[in-house]
């Protein structure tokens, strides 16, 4: 039956989570992509500094599959590492054309003042450096602390430039094929960490060795991701 399955096409694979998007989002999606659809990468989005959150985790649960014969099952070649301590880190990070920006790590839950805390130490240096003068736009999700009054006020009294942005959107979002990226990095030795020093340093090392060619790539993937957004009527895509 396998054999049949794989000459007729089908692979066997760990199922994907699925991500369930808000009707109104999907719909509200599907505008903003056909209204930023015809923006160039020279002209539009190579202005724009990606940012976003997210949750690194090491020494969840994992099925490891291996080739083994008859008899083998025991042979320490056979056998899985040591479980290893579940560590987890919340990080936030922002990307531009010309590379990736800054890297920190957060602790607890972070709130609008924490936030712009962030902004403050981490996002101008990067706008700095590489928009001395000024012709940046700030890519920030939906986030409840991303709404918050004093954080408009800190816009406004900055002049930072933010983008309205859809809700649910990681498709759009390409800092988040750098957050996988990290995690898929950090996955092929996990015995080796066993600290939440030793998590932050081995992510800080993955971060700082992503190619500017890559970072490049996914800014010139962003007319497509738009235009498969609008076909698929808002529901996820490849990207």
């Amino acid at each position: 039956m396998q054999r049949r399955l794989y000459i007729e096409g089908f692979h066997r694979r760990v199922i994907r989570k699925r991500i369930r998007i808000r009707e109104v989002n999907r719909k509200a999606q599907v505008l903003w992509c056909r209204s930023n659809r015809r923006k160039t990468v020279n002209a539009y989005w190579k202005r724009v500094i990606f940012s976003d959150e997210c949750k690194v985790e090491i020494g969840t649960d994992q099925r490891v599959f291996i080739w083994q014969k008859v008899g083998e099952s025991n042979l320490p070649c056979c056998l899985g590492a040591p479980p290893t301590p579940r560590i987890s880190l919340m990080i936030w990070g922002c990307v531009t054309y010309d590379g990736v920006g800054t890297l920190t790590v957060t602790t607890g839950n972070v709130n609008a003042q924490q936030y712009i805390d962030i902004l403050d130490k981490q996002l101008w240096p990067v706008i700095c450096k590489h928009f001395p003068a000024g012709d940046f736009i700030f890519q920030v999700d939906n986030a409840p602390i991303h709404r918050a009054r004093v954080l408009s006020e800190y816009e406004a009294r900055n002049a930072l430039h933010s983008m309205l942005w859809p809700a649910q959107s990681p498709d759009i979002n390409i800092i988040e094929n750098i957050l996988y990226r990290i995690k898929r990095e950090l996955k092929r030795h996990p015995e080796r960490l066993t600290s939440a020093a030793q998590l932050e340093t081995a992510i800080w090392t993955i971060w700082e060795k992503v190619p500017v060619s890559y970072t490049q790539n996914l800014y010139a993937s962003i007319p497509r991701r738009l235009q498969n957004l609008i076909k698929s009527r808002g529901y996820i895509t490849k990207y």
